[in-house]
């Protein structure tokens, strides 16, 4: 009885294994805004209208000063489950900087938004600048990942994978500028889909009509959001993916 009770439980188990396999190369999108543009604030509409959620990553130095979000705005936003966490508290090139500035920067921007009962687990690289001394001073202050700003380029690499091999050196596509292109926003999705899945990391600065170079119209975020929705994606918060 016994020997049959064990094969019992290892034909039960069996089917499980492609599930965690499936699981395992599925793609998931998170979607990011870097540097706390006020304009950003409209995504909170769209984001809510379709049930998804996204990371804000923000320089606490700067928020409530002209062309930035505000405390209340990001109360705003991490009300509807949307992420708010740290990107240095001037936004300034960490690579080039001495351990005492390094850690003001890093720590103190991690600070300033637990003190305000956010967790900020993930922390974006300044200009996608950083070397294993930025890395581990991150880590040190309490992050759990760090995120440049390129790695997956549509040819070898098509997303980072989950988890990432180094949790302090994520990976992303190029950054959405004014003319990159919907559909080509799309493909970084597809084309991780098409490639064995993965993360998918986009990274929005601006939601405007070509007011900067890095920027995305909202018509277009709008469109991107819903297409998103439509088709079943999986949209995960930076925190939820490391998670």
């Amino acid at each position: 009885m016994r020997i049959l009770a064990l094969i019992g439980c290892l034909v039960l188990a069996l089917p499980l294994a492609p599930a965690r396999a499936a699981a395992a190369t599925a793609t998931v999108v998170s979607i990011q805004f870097d540097d706390g543009n006020a304009d950003t604030y409209a995504a909170l509409a769209v984001l809510r209208a379709h049930g998804a959620k996204a990371t804000f990553y923000v320089n606490t130095g700067v928020l409530d000063t002209p062309g930035h979000l505000t405390w209340a705005q990001l109360a705003d936003l991490a009300a509807a489950g949307n992420e708010i966490t740290g990107h240095g508290v001037d936004h300034l090139n960490l690579k080039k900087m001495k351990p005492d500035p390094l850690r003001h920067q890093v720590c103190d921007d991690r600070a300033a938004l637990v003190a305000r009962g956010y967790p900020a687990l993930s922390f974006a690289y300044p200009f996608g600048a950083f070397d294993d001394a930025v890395k581990q001073v991150v880590a040190s202050c309490g992050y759990t990942s760090g995120r440049g700003v390129s790695g997956v380029n549509g040819r070898g690499v098509f997303a980072e994978t989950i988890p990432p091999a180094d949790p302090y050196a994520t990976r992303t596509p190029a950054n959405v500028k004014s003319g990159t292109t919907l559909a080509t926003v799309r493909s970084f999705v597809t084309d991780a889909e098409q490639h064995g899945g993965g993360w998918v990391q986009l990274v929005v600065h601006h939601l405007c009509d070509r007011c900067d170079a890095y920027s995305m119209t909202v018509s277009d975020f709008t469109a991107l959001v819903e297409w998103l929705a439509a088709r079943g994606s999986v949209i995960e918060t930076t925190a939820e993916v490391m998670s």
